[in-house]
């Protein structure tokens, strides 16, 4: 990004025409204005005033990576003063790329781009001493954002599935994805299950600090059949015998072998991504394929905890017609309850593999987790299209595991292959009824912390650690770390 911007405070009077030149690698053809529209040499003696707000255009690239903002020329201007915020913790906003009363001599300019975050940004004409122009006296200041558009707030005390049911998505929807604001701190129903089909849907609460809360019934669940997002929820599964994510058994039929080809799975290349969410009394599957020929292609799940109450043998993450080709699961906790276990925690249709998906690697990671009683007494993982190729890449790192897939979670990740290639194992801690697991055919890396993490009340869903190695290095989930 530093090609779209020069730092230079205030200094328009010592810009050289080499230096105007070298400011931004892009011709003035772009902006629409030639050279004397741009610097307007038909204006001097004059006071220059800042663009307006309204005239000011900000947009996302079309990667989503980038915010680019325009603005009018200003005839006569010797530049313009520019400073861009992020102020999303509104006590401690911070300079993006270095834009902070920056010259710019351009009418637009490209900065990074964070999904869901508040930004500012200030921009001042400058003046021209070879011409004359004074700079404006006051700053023009705007706010936007990188949330995804919202297509309704529900309102609080609402049944999501009836407000779902009276107010859909739109069929723009398919391509781009929409949201539903939750109110901030709102306590919610859901009486049935909501299936979103083939619209690309974003649930969330705009304030990440105070989520809503969904309380759902014995028959609710959340289906789809595209890319769907859910940020900043908490759910109480506890009530419901259903999946708390189903993927639907009528899927689109265009979305057929669009990748896979004659493989003929049904391919949702946009992501499934669950982030800032608690979610207690699962007591089925955490995420189900509904034995539906899916191929996933991204499945995150992240900053999350997931409270696993299910006694029967079950997976928590199952694609029984399918597979997901990259899983990662990061900053996250899953814990059972006392008497919750599960066959495996992942399981996927054997046939399943990023060949025959489309794609040309697939993965599963695990970063910064906490895992507490998930699957004790079953398997970790069980997905043996992935198993011994080398276009399968494992990586396991800073995880803490006490009581889970009964002391063989790193050799049931890797799919039962010992020397798997492209697997990538650092600090994690594998300790089942007390001692440590023997893991050196499969983690070999050395790093193993053979202590006990200490957690506070596990029975009560409470890992935060005393175990001074894990503290040291930090692993497991971020929130259950000592306080600074």
């Amino acid at each position: 990004m530093k090609k779209n911007h020069f730092s230079l405070r205030r200094k328009a009077s010592m810009l050289s025409a080499v230096a105007v030149g070298a400011l931004l690698m892009s011709s003035c053809a772009q902006d629409g204005f030639d050279d004397g529209e741009r610097w307007g040499s038909s204006v001097s003696g004059a006071a220059l005033s800042s663009p307006t707000a309204e005239s000011i255009s900000i947009s996302a690239s079309a990667d989503g990576a980038q915010t680019v903002i325009s603005w009018p020329v200003v005839k006569g201007a010797g530049g313009y003063v520019c400073t861009v915020m992020d102020v999303t913790d509104s006590e401690n906003p911070a300079v993006v790329d270095g834009i902070q009363d920056s010259l710019i001599d351009r009418c637009t300019m490209a900065v990074t781009r964070v999904v869901d975050h508040n930004y500012t940004f200030s921009i001042q004409t400058a003046g021209n001493d070879e011409l004359n122009n004074t700079g404006a006296e006051t700053a023009t200041l705007v706010t936007f954002n990188s949330f995804t558009a919202a297509l309704a707030t529900i309102p609080e005390g609402s049944d999501i599935t009836a407000f779902i049911t009276d107010n859909p998505m739109p069929d723009e929807a398919v391509e781009t994805e929409m949201a539903y604001d939750l109110v901030p701190g709102g306590q919610y129903t859901m009486s049935g299950i909501v299936d979103f089909g083939n619209k690309r849907v974003q649930l969330r609460t705009a304030d990440r600090n105070n989520p809503a809360t969904i309380t759902m019934s014995a028959d609710a669940s959340i289906s789809t059949s595209a890319g769907m997002s859910i940020k900043n929820v908490n759910f109480d599964c506890s009530a419901s015998k259903d999946p708390f994510i189903a993927y639907s058994e009528t899927p689109d039929e265009s979305i057929m072998g669009v990748i896979s080809g004659d493989q003929k799975y049904y391919d949702i290349q946009q992501s499934l991504l669950l982030e800032n969410c608690q979610v207690t009394g699962v007591n089925s599957y955490f995420i189900y394929d509904n034995n539906v020929k899916y191929c996933l292609g991204t499945a995150i799940i992240r900053d999350c905890v997931v409270q696993l109450t299910g006694t029967e043998s079950t997976a928590v993450i199952r694609f029984q017609g399918g597979y997901i080709n990259d899983l990662t699961v990061e900053n996250s906790t899953f814990w059972g309850v006392a008497g919750a276990d599960a066959n495996y925690f992942v399981q996927y249709n054997n046939s399943g593999r990023c060949d025959r998906g489309g794609y040309s690697t697939n993965s599963i990671t695990y970063a910064n987790c906490t895992f507490y009683n998930v699957a004790k007494s079953g398997q970790w993982g069980n997905y043996n299209g992935f198993a011994g190729r080398n276009t399968s890449y494992w990586n396991m790192t800073n995880c803490i595991f006490v009581d889970c897939g009964n002391n063989q979670v790193t050799r049931r990740f890797v799919g039962g292959r010992q020397n798997s290639s492209n697997r990538n194992f650092a600090n994690n801690t594998y300790m089942f009824d007390g001692a440590f697991e023997n893991t050196a055919t499969y983690d070999d890396s050395g790093t193993n912390i053979e202590e006990n993490p200490g957690f506070a009340d596990p029975a009560n869903g409470n890992f935060s650690i005393t175990g001074s190695k894990q503290a040291q290095l930090g692993t497991g989930d971020p929130r259950w770390l000592p306080a600074n």
